[in-house]
């Protein structure tokens, strides 16, 4: 077993076929299914059924994806260390945090400390707290707290959710300065939502039972994994949403979505830093977590 082997099976599950994954890699994909073969026979099981459009994983398969991750990111982390003088900061963080919470605070603590680098992954919430948990990463970024005894889950920012809607009749009517009551908004309206896994999701969950809205009657039109997606399909009047309010300021304050916040619950939510309670954390790393919890208002 050879790094190459896993770097080709990684690539195949991630980009669904050989094809995909070999133009990834910038191999042939004979090579591919050449390195895919050979880890399959030192390891005695089948790990993905082919079919002529995609790979599907077996079970089996799973758990050694599981693994490849992990160990890819260790000879990552090893790789880096022998190339660049000072430690590298490996972060995981999920969508809202990756995209619209930490762009700009590494640009403010790469100011002021210009010799430090970061290696950063995006992924869903749990994946997050998994790879903090089994040491994929330094330091993870969440919506969601977790429960679970190897990890110390610290707040450090806050948001709340909004109501997204097109800026376009019958919604630009509509006052954005008055929470919407979402027992009277909802029936008859095309809404889509978050898949469930999301930090996002997990809110929305909690507003619709503070609200007491029964889901059964939403008509859903579309389930997405991806926010971005989704603020697309509603800019273009597909349906109403909602998403953290800090993902949208920048179209509300252009035009092209309107944000409402919501009536009679508790929308506001927090992120999250995390990091292994097991884990003697370098320097570096320690002192890029005190500065998040300080940037944003954290207790230290």
């Amino acid at each position: 077993m050879d790094f190459k082997q896993l770097k080709s099976f990684v690539s195949v599950v991630e980009y669904g076929n050989f094809t995909s994954a070999a133009a990834k890699l910038k191999i042939s994909q004979p090579t591919v299914s050449t390195h895919v073969q050979a880890l399959e026979d030192e390891l005695g099981r089948q790990l993905m059924l082919r079919t002529a459009k995609r790979v599907k994983l077996t079970a089996y398969g799973a758990k050694v994806y599981e693994q490849a991750l992990a160990i890819l990111a260790m000879h990552e982390r090893m790789t880096q260390s022998a190339i660049y003088k000072g430690e590298t900061i490996y972060l995981g963080a999920s969508s809202i945090p990756a995209s619209y919470i930490l762009p700009e605070a590494l640009m403010e603590y790469r100011d002021a400390n210009p010799d430090s680098r970061f290696s950063i992954s995006q992924g869903a919430s749990q994946d997050i707290a998994d790879g903090v948990a089994d040491g994929m990463y330094d330091v993870g970024f969440t919506g969601i707290f977790q429960h679970d005894d190897a990890i110390v889950c610290m707040p450090f920012c806050t948001d709340r959710i909004v109501l997204i809607a097109p800026n376009q009749a019958p919604f630009d009517s509509l006052d954005m300065n008055e929470p919407l009551d979402l027992a009277e908004f909802l029936p008859g309206k095309n809404v889509i939502l978050r898949e469930v896994g999301s930090g996002t999701r997990a809110e929305i969950e909690r507003i619709f039972d503070e609200a007491g809205i029964d889901r059964d009657t939403l008509n859903v039109v579309a389930r997405l994994n991806d926010q971005g997606s989704i603020k697309n399909l509603v800019e273009h009047g597909f349906g109403i949403s909602f998403a953290s309010e800090r993902s949208v300021q920048g179209r509300v304050a252009n035009g092209r979505l309107l944000a409402f916040r919501i009536a009679g619950v508790d929308s506001k939510r927090n992120f999250f830093i995390l990091r292994r309670k097991a884990a003697n954390l370098n320097d570096a790393t320690e002192h890029f977590i005190t500065f998040m919890r300080l940037r944003f208002g954290g207790e230290i």
